[in-house]
Order: C-alpha cells, then sequence, then structure tokens
C-alpha cells in the first residue's frame, strides 16, 4: 500500500514537473520578444509621453485629471480617458522610487532609463498575459490548444505594440485575469465562498479594465455569459456585475464632484465624434505588421466561430468589439490589441483541427506542432529583426538637450542656485518654454523641482510675461501651437516670437537607423503612426 502511494505521488510529481515545463515554453519565449532592448524599439510614440506626463502628474500629488492650463494635448477637451492608467502605472512606479530612484540627470542615457522603467513594466505585463492566456485556453479547450496559442502570442511580430507604454497593454492583463477567474468559478459551485470570491475578483478586474478605457466594455457579454452560464446561484451574475458598472463610472462621479460633468460631458462627446480612416485601415496595418498572423487568424476565426464549431467564446470576444469600433469612426491599430488573445486562440484551433485531416495517429499528432513551429520559427526571426533596432536615441537627444539649455540659462540667471531648473520666482527670471507636450514633460515633472518655469503646448497671445523664451521647434510648430486657436493674432504673434529668436542647438534624427526599408519586415514600420518630427531646433529668445 505505501508502495503503490509512493508511485502515485510520483507519477503526479512527474505530471506536475511536465505541465509546468510546457508552459514555461512560451513564458521564456514571451520574456525575451517583449523585454530586449526596450529601450530602443520601438520608437517612442507620442501617446506614450501623453501618459507618462498624466502618470508624472499624480506622483506630483496633483491628482488624475489634468487643468486645460497644463499639457494636455487638447486644451479645449481636457477629459479624454478614465483614470485607471495613470493610476496603475503611478502607483507600480511610486513603488520602485520613480523617477528618483533613477538619479535623473539630462545625460541621453539618464533620460532613456526613465522611458526604460515604464517600458519594462509594460514588457512584464505582456509575459503575463502570456501565461493568462494559456490557462484560459488550456481552462476551455486543451493543453495542445494552449500551447499554440500562447506560442504565437509570444512570438508573432504583431505583439510587439504592447512593448509601448500606451493603455492597452496596462489594460489587457485585467481582461485575461477577469475571464480567467469567471472560468474557474465554475469549479467551485459546491463551495460558494470560492465561487462569490472569483466571480467578484472578476467583476473587479473587468470594471479596472473598462476604467483603463472604455471600449472594452464590449467584453462585458463576453464575461459575463461565462459567469451566467458556469454559476448555479443566478445571484453571482449580479454580483459580478455590481463592479463593472460602479468602478468605471468613478470617472464621471470624480467630474461631478469637481464641477467639472460639462466638460467631462464635452470630452466624451468630442471623443465619440473624432474621426480617422476607421476600422479597415487598423486591421489593413495590422496586416502590414504580420501578414501571416492576420491570415491565420482571420481563417481560424470563420472555421471556428462561424462554420464549423460556433465558438461562442470567440464570437463574443471580436464581434461586439469590432462593430464597436467600426461604429465610432476613430480607431488606430493599435486600439485593436485586446483582440489578440483571441486572434491567437482562433489561430491555434485551426491548426489543431489539422491533425483531423491525417487517419495515421502519429502524424496526426505531431502536424499541428509541425505547423505551430513553422510559424512560430517565423515569428521568433522576424521579431527579433525588429527587436534589435534602435529607434529611439532621436527622442531622447532631443529631450536632453532641451534640458541641457534649460539648465544653463538657469545656472546663468541664478548663480548660486544648485537645484535644476530654479529661479527666484521673479517673471524676469522664469522662463517659457514653448514646445510639443512629447518634450516637455520630462523637463516639467522630473526636472524643474521647484516648479519655478512655465511650460505651454500651445500659444494664446498675450499669455506669455517672461522676457526669457525656449522654443522646441520641429516641422509643425506653428501649427501645434496654435491648433486650438487659430486666429491670425495668434499666428503673428508666435511668428515674432520665432524670427527675433536664435538657435541654440540642432538636432537632426538618423535616417539611417534602419537598414532595408524596402524589405519585410523593417517596411511594416514605414506609415504605421503619424509621422513624428525629424529635425528639432531649440532657440531663445532673451
Amino acid at each position: 500500500m505505501v508502495h503503490l502511494k509512493s508511485l502515485v505521488a510520483k507519477s503526479c510529481q512527474n505530471i506536475y514537473s511536465s505541465r509546468l515545463l510546457i508552459i514555461l515554453i512560451p513564458i521564456g519565449l514571451s520574456a525575451f520578444t517583449h523585454l530586449w532592448n526596450l529601450e530602443g524599439f520601438p520608437g517612442i510614440y507620442r501617446d506614450e509621453d501623453h501618459y507618462l506626463r498624466k502618470t508624472m502628474h499624480v506622483l506630483r500629488g496633483l491628482g488624475p485629471q489634468e487643468a486645460p492650463s497644463e499639457l494636455v494635448s487638447f486644451p479645449v477637451h481636457p477629459y479624454t480617458h478614465p483614470y485607471f492608467g495613470q493610476l496603475f502605472l503611478a502607483g507600480v512606479l511610486g513603488i520602485v522610487g520613480y523617477p528618483n530612484s533613477i538619479h535623473p540627470t539630462a545625460d541621453p542615457s539618464s533620460i532613456k532609463e526613465l522611458f526604460l522603467v515604464p517600458r519594462i513594466l509594460m514588457g512584464i505585463l505582456a509575459v503575463a498575459d502570456t501565461f493568462f492566456l494559456y490557462r484560459i485556453t488550456e481552462f476551455r479547450y486543451n493543453r495542445t490548444v494552449a500551447l499554440i496559442a500562447s506560442i504565437l502570442f509570444a512570438v508573432m511580430p504583431i505583439t510587439w505594440m504592447l512593448r509601448r507604454v500606451w493603455l492597452e497593454p496596462i489594460q489587457l492583463p485585467f481582461i485575461l485575469s477577469s475571464i480567467l477567474l469567471a472560468l474557474h468559478s465554475a469549479n467551485c459551485n459546491s463551495r460558494k465562498s470560492h465561487a462569490t470570491l472569483l466571480v467578484t475578483s472578476s467583476g473587479i478586474l473587468l470594471g479596472l479594465a473598462i476604467f483603463t478605457k472604455i471600449p472594452v466594455f464590449t467584453m462585458i457579454p463576453l464575461v459575463g455569459y461565462i459567469v451566467y452560464s458556469t454559476a448555479t446561484n443566478q445571484k453571482l451574475v449580479g454580483l459580478w456585475f455590481i463592479p463593472v458598472l460602479l468602478i468605471p463610472a468613478a470617472w464621471p462621479l470624480y467630474a461631478i464632484s469637481t464641477g467639472q460633468f460639462d466638460q467631462w460631458i464635452d470630452g466624451v462627446l468630442w471623443q465619440s465624434e473624432r474621426e480617422n480612416s476607421g476600422l479597415v485601415n487598423a486591421l489593413g496595418k495590422l496586416f502590414t505588421i504580420d501578414p501571416v498572423f492576420i491570415i491565420l487568424s482571420l481563417g481560424g476565426f470563420v472555421y471556428a466561430a462561424i462554420l464549423k464549431r460556433r465558438e461562442i467564446l470567440l464570437l463574443l470576444w471580436i464581434v461586439p468589439f469590432i462593430v464597436f469600433n467600426h461604429l465610432s469612426g476613430y480607431v488606430s491599430y493599435w486600439h485593436l490589441a485586446p483582440l489578440l488573445p483571441a486572434f491567437c486562440i482562433s489561430s491555434a484551433l485551426i491548426i489543431a483541427e489539422t491533425s483531423k485531416i491525417f487517419r495515421n495517429q502519429k502524424v496526426a499528432k505531431v502536424v499541428p506542432y509541425a505547423i505551430v513551429g513553422s510559424v512560430g520559427l517565423f515569428g521568433i526571426i522576424t521579431t527579433s529583426m525588429l527587436i534589435t533596432l534602435n529607434l529611439t536615441s532621436f527622442h531622447y537627444q532631443v529631450i536632453s538637450g532641451l534640458v541641457n539649455q534649460l539648465q544653463d540659462i538657469s545656472s546663468r540667471k541664478n548663480e548660486g542656485v544648485s537645484n535644476n531648473l530654479a529661479g527666484n520666482g521673479n517673471n524676469n527670471e522664469r522662463i517659457t518654454v514653448l514646445g510639443s507636450n512629447y518634450w516637455l514633460w520630462v523637463p516639467k515633472y522630473v526636472f524643474d523641482n521647484n516648479q519655478i518655469n512655465d511650460y505651454k503646448n500651445y500659444y494664446n497671445d498675450g499669455d506669455i510675461r517672461t522676457k526669457n523664451n525656449l522654443f522646441v521647434v520641429n516641422e509643425n510648430f506653428i501649427y501645434d501651437m496654435i491648433r486650438d486657436n487659430n486666429t491670425e493674432r495668434n499666428i503673428e504673434g508666435l511668428r515674432t516670437l520665432y524670427v527675433n529668436s536664435s538657435a541654440l542647438a540642432t538636432i537632426e534624427e538618423d535616417k539611417q537607423m534602419i537598414p532595408n526599408w524596402g524589405n519585410y519586415p523593417f517596411s511594416s514600420l514605414i506609415d504605421l503612426d503619424p509621422k513624428a518630427a525629424t529635425k528639432v531646433e531649440i532657440r531663445v529668445n532673451h
């Protein structure tokens, strides 16, 4: 009897070790593809500066909502997204003492670290996504499908977008963990307390995901269906639904509490009325990044969710989200990131189904792994070619040059003051810095500890009351600075200031940083994002 128990224990241990080894494969691959060279790839996109600025606003103790007079992208519409994104970033980065723990200086290598730390967090979240995807797929289908789906998520080039400090990479692990807990609640129906805890936690996580960015409210039918179909006590559905509604409601409630509900309404309506090339163009850009994955995903979705299996999980995951984004009109390719795990599952299902084509059982078992091995090899090679690029140096150099010039001017005007960017409070000694908010958040929130200087990403004639003005001038400087106040007076006033200024430094992007622009996968980086500055002048008019 003792010998039998020993054999059973040893067998269970071997099974556990085997499962652990299997799940470590995609996690290890994901750690490489999402954490390697984060400081160099991808290029710093303007929304990263936008969300990091919001995070620093919270870390400075200024609250989650910026005022129209601050460095918001659209001063006329300060309410853009809910607050959990910046609250989450501020909470995690605050724990590690960011930014003071980096001991920031004006050197480009130090500026690089300011961006690297939050990008490491994004990479860790992507690795967590890989784990959650594996567990969801294993629970819903089987281990083979889970392994295939998680490997595709780990290695295919389409997931490099999760490296950027955007809301979608923050949001995704909360969506996936909400789905996973809802699925696991089915195993706890015999223990009501456990089921209640899992269902409530699932609702909280989905509520936080919606509180990060509103469009994922379209995931409510998906998670709600899972909870409804697995719960023996239907009161659990209501319990799940409460945090899903109440947590995102904190956004308008905050606006009401500050007497800014009219601004909140304006921001929501403005966001819903924005237009760009829409859903088709966004899907086209995903195809440009990773044509193999998109073809495989769409084929798998049509086969698994529509023609063959009538897979309700994929239908509820993909269709409501696609319909909402199509109707909203304003869609960029990274907005579709919440669909990537579903695309991986649909691809895995059709790859796994190929085993049914072969009658020979040995061949049937090998074929799915051979296919995912081939596709995965293509993915890891393509992704490796991309993630070894350096596309960020220009961004770091511009911010470094700006901080250096500010420190030089301040030190000349305020001898004996040791604090970075310090002054004595006199308007004659203050500096007004004008430029895109993408360049200004680091000098304002990281180096200007005394908050003595003015930073403006828009121009309104008469607002500048200092004699010392610094300009960060790129190709669209005039247009960017008057975008919400395009009057002849403002245009002439800004031009006069510019004409009477002199250049302190000129920084140009290295156009040779990407080899073989015309060849895939490098060609996939062309025209993905709005055209960024390639040449910046730092000018002064004092």
